[in-house]
């Protein structure tokens, strides 16, 4: 094809950057739209009839996917732009007792959407390693949904869900009292009077990968349905450029005389991170994503947050496999 393809992105991520020279080597013409911040590029997609895709909210895009496949006007590549493990995600007052999501039961929750991946995640988490389901927490959500519009959005009947005061940020409702635990992104420095549940969260994190195989997908590469009926072979294009522009930024963090992030200790790292989890430790495709992407899909059913039950893991990525180490 002809015509550049835009693709939006909320944070100027290391695997995207290059996508134009990566890309030109395939025959293609691609640009970024870097934008303030991920939330941004969801909706900024979602009103963009101009562009040929971006970073898209994995939950999101399942709950829209969900409803109408054979009608949805986006298609999910298995690239994740975003991918992060969560156990540092959930705050709570620095006087509390709570140690464990065990602790949370019958508590109190702010977060910014219940419907969020990173909440999503969390939830699954919650319940499979300390037996606290979505029912046993009262969800306080702090602001409309970013992603999805009313006629999409789907939650569980069966859960209370409530919106928070306006005006108070989540991380001051946690240390007024008014939640007993915050799931977010939060800020550096950590807020005066607020510490993460989990006192080692890496290594929490390290035990649960080392565990389950599971590194949680966040966002993920989706584009117009419509482009790629248009173009055959297209979405395999893509999904290649993407792959070893990737690659590009991982041999990059190998460097052994240069530092390309700001890090002092990044080679270091790198290395710790590889032999956890192998030297593509950031995998994309189906195959060596497979653990990750059922259970996210068994979260995502078993929430409430899909219209179709019956859908299976497999119908909302393309079957694309990487050929990178």
């Amino acid at each position: 094809m002809t015509r550049p393809l835009t693709f939006l992105f909320g944070g100027a991520y290391d695997r995207v950057a290059g996508l134009d020279r990566v890309a030109a080597k395939h025959g293609l013409s691609i640009s970024t739209k870097i934008l303030p911040s991920p939330k941004d590029a969801f909706a900024a997609l979602r009103d963009s009839a101009d562009v040929a895709g971006g970073e898209m909210s994995a939950s999101f895009f399942m709950t829209q996917y969900s409803k109408d496949p054979g009608g949805c006007e986006l298609v999910a590549l298995p690239v994740w732009v975003s991918r992060a493990f969560r156990h540092s995600n959930v705050y709570v007052r620095e006087d509390s007792n709570f140690t464990t999501p065990a602790d949370l039961k019958g508590r109190t929750i702010g977060l910014p959407e219940y419907g969020m991946t990173m909440a999503v995640w969390l939830r699954g988490l919650f319940a499979d390693d300390y037996s606290v389901s979505p029912q046993d927490v009262q969800w306080i959500s702090h602001r409309s949904p970013t992603g999805l519009d009313a006629d999409t959005l789907i939650y569980p009947t069966d859960v209370s869900i409530v919106p928070a005061p306006d005006g108070v940020s989540l991380p001051d409702q946690l240390r007024n009292g008014s939640i007993d635990a915050w799931i977010g992104a939060g800020v550096a420095p950590r807020p005066k009077g607020i510490r993460r549940l989990f006192s080692d969260a890496p290594t929490h994190e390290r035990e649960f990968y080392a565990r389950t195989k599971i590194f949680p997908v966040m966002h993920v590469l989706v584009m117009k349905r419509q482009l790629l009926e248009q173009n055959p072979g297209l979405a395999e294009t893509v999904f290649r450029i993407f792959d070893e522009t990737k690659q590009g930024a991982m041999q990059r963090l190998w460097s052994t005389s240069v530092s390309y992030p700001t890090l002092p200790w990044t080679l270091a790292a790198v290395e710790e991170q590889a032999a956890l989890m192998g030297s593509d430790y950031w995998p994309y495709g189906i195959e060596n994503n497979l653990p990750t992407l059922q259970a996210l899909h068994r979260y995502m059913t078993s929430q409430h947050l899909v219209w179709n039950d019956d859908l299976s893991m497999s119908d909302y990525f393309l079957t694309l496999e990487s050929t990178g180490s």
